[in-house]
C-alpha cells in the first residue's frame, strides 16, 4: 500500500528576503541623510523608530543598523533609552572643527608638495571630474561629498597615514556643519578652488599652504554661524513623496 506523502508548500526563500531588506535599508538611510542635508530633518529632530517603521516599511534591526551607520558619520545621535535624533553641532564646534583642519590640511600640503611625485597629482584631476561633473548637474549631496574627498586624498597622497584618520573624523563633521549652517540652495567648497589648488601643488608653488587655509577660512565664513531655531518636524510629512513607503 503506496502511502500519499503531504507536501508543504514552500515559504518565500529566506535569502531573497534578506535581500530585499538590505535594499530597503540602503534606500532609507539614503532618504533620512539626504534630508538632513536639505533641511528638511533640522538638528536635534526626534528620529522615533516606531514611526521611522512604518513609515519606510522596515524592520526595527534594519532600522537600527542605518541609525548606527549615520551616527558612526556624526550625522545622527543615539542617546541611551532615549532613542535617536539628528545631530546638533554648536556654532563652538564648528569654529573648533575648521580651526583644526586649517593646521592639519596647510601641513598636508606642505607634506606634498615636498614629497608626492608630479605623476600622483593625476589623480586629484580625476576626481576634480567627477567634483565638477555633480557641480554641475546640482547633486548637492554628491557634491558635498566628493569635496571632502578631495581633501582627504590630498592628506592620503602626502603620506601620513596618522593625519589622515584624523581628517576623516574632521571631515565627517564638516560635512555635517555644513550641511546644517549653510544657507539653502548656497554653494559650498566650489570646485573651482580645488581647481586653483591643484595647479598650485602641480607648480610645488610654497602658497599652496596658505591657498589651502584661505580656502578653508571662506568655506567657514560662508555659513550662517547661528543657533537652529528649534521647531516640530511630522516625519511622515517629510519622506512622503506621493506614493507607499518602502
Amino acid at each position: 500500500m503506496r502511502v500519499k506523502r503531504k507536501v508543504q508548500q514552500a515559504g518565500p526563500a529566506p535569502l531573497r528576503l534578506r535581500r530585499t531588506g538590505a535594499a530597503g535599508a540602503a534606500d532609507v538611510y539614503e532618504r533620512i541623510w539626504t534630508a538632513i542635508v536639505n533641511h528638511s530633518l533640522p538638528p536635534e529632530t526626534r528620529l522615533v523608530e516606531e514611526r521611522l517603521c512604518e513609515i519606510f516599511g522596515i524592520g526595527r534591526t534594519r532600522l537600527r543598523q542605518v541609525l548606527q551607520r549615520l551616527a558612526h558619520e556624526h550625522v545622527v545621535t543615539l542617546m541611551p533609552n532615549r532613542g535617536a535624533m539628528v545631530s546638533k553641532p554648536s556654532v563652538r564646534e564648528a569654529r573648533e572643527v575648521f580651526a583644526a583642519r586649517r593646521v592639519l590640511e596647510a601641513g598636508a600640503v606642505a607634506d606634498l608638495i615636498k614629497s608626492a611625485p608630479r605623476a600622483s597629482c593625476k589623480r586629484l584631476h580625476d576626481h576634480l571630474v567627477r567634483e565638477q561633473t555633480a557641480w554641475r548637474e546640482g547633486k548637492r549631496r554628491a557634491s558635498l561629498k566628493l569635496s571632502g574627498e578631495f581633501h582627504l586624498l590630498v592628506a592620503e597622497m602626502a603620506g601620513n597615514q596618522i593625519l589622515v584618520d584624523m581628517l576623516r573624523d574632521l571631515i565627517s563633521r564638516s560635512s555635517l556643519i555644513i550641511a546644517v549652517y549653510q544657507a539653502p540652495g548656497a554653494p559650498s567648497c566650489p570646485p573651482r578652488e580645488h581647481l586653483q589648488l591643484l595647479a598650485a601643488l602641480e607648480r610645488r608653488d610654497s602658497g599652496a599652504a596658505a591657498l589651502m587655509v584661505r580656502h578653508l577660512d571662506q568655506v567657514l565664513a560662508d555659513l550662517r554661524l547661528q543657533e537652529p531655531t528649534e521647531k516640530s518636524i511630522d516625519l511622515r510629512s517629510v519622506f512622503s513623496n506621493g506614493r507607499r513607503a518602502l
